[in-house]
């Protein structure tokens, strides 16, 4: 186990750089970058802020920006993606800890302007294993991150979340303690949901992604020792997405 958890520091930390920014083709960067950041960071700026009834704000990183890719996006902050009949607006978001604080920019900015829709997610490498204790606290850490999101959005009244749940490693980085970690993480959510009925819907991207052992399924990995995902598996979440939205407009 000593060696397995070495291997996945070591892996995280390297997935960690990969995942701060939109993927392959893009300008943006989370974690600093080289500051000519080509989308809209935290609350965004003037006029990025739609608040049109099918407009959907989606904070996230690189697995992110990738699937505006595959929704063939052109990477101006202020025209969306089109999916489905929605208008999807990219938002760059931080590493953690400040996350949290660029994803309630945003919904105290979409707040201000009327409410809608903002979907939220952490990175496969916002999560970590190795062993019991380091899993504990990152399984801590990231529920405060949700916790904050949430009462953001609850505290606005006019602002509904869709939360997309842990995205599982490839089996190269993942260890039981991770599995576990994730797992309880995503029952976390579902109990934020229960809580917030028709203001918080669950989008299960472990459920569509996860192998049975609790990794990233290997037809939908970028390559075997990258975590980020291919176009097979963007076409087999826009289907979950779409259902989601529905839920939550529905709701």
């Amino acid at each position: 186990m000593k060696k397995t958890g070495v291997l996945l520091a070591v892996a995280v930390l390297l997935l960690g750089l990969g995942c701060g920014g939109a993927a392959e083709k893009q300008e943006p960067r989370g974690e600093g970058g080289n500051g000519e950041v080509a989308v809209e960071q935290g609350g965004g700026g003037e006029g990025h802020t739609s608040t049109s009834s099918r407009a959907v704000h989606m904070c996230g990183r690189s697995v992110l920006g990738g699937w505006f890719d595959h929704w063939g996006w052109g990477w101006d902050p202020a025209d969306p993606a089109s999916f489905h009949g929605y208008s999807m607006y990219y938002h760059e978001m931080e590493s953690p800890p400040g996350i949290a604080d660029t994803a309630r920019g945003v919904i105290e900015d979409l707040a201000d302007k009327g409410g809608g829709t903002v979907f939220f997610k952490l990175c496969f490498a916002d999560f970590e294993g190795g062993d019991r204790d380091n899993a504990e606290a990152n399984l801590e850490r990231n529920q405060e991150i949700v916790r904050a999101v949430v009462d953001a959005a609850v505290e606005a009244g006019n602002v509904f979340l869709l939360l997309g749940n842990a995205l599982p490693l490839v089996r190269e980085y993942c260890d039981q303690w991770l599995v576990d970690n994730q797992r309880r993480y995503n029952a976390f959510l579902e109990g934020l949901a229960e809580s917030h009925p028709g203001r918080i819907v669950v989008l299960d991207l472990y459920g569509t992604l996860a192998a049975s052992g609790g990794w990233l399924k290997p037809e939908y990995a970028a390559d075997p020792y990258d975590s980020h995902l291919n176009d097979a598996a963007y076409r087999a979440l826009d289907p979950v997405l779409e259902k989601a939205l529905s839920a939550l407009e529905s709701g």
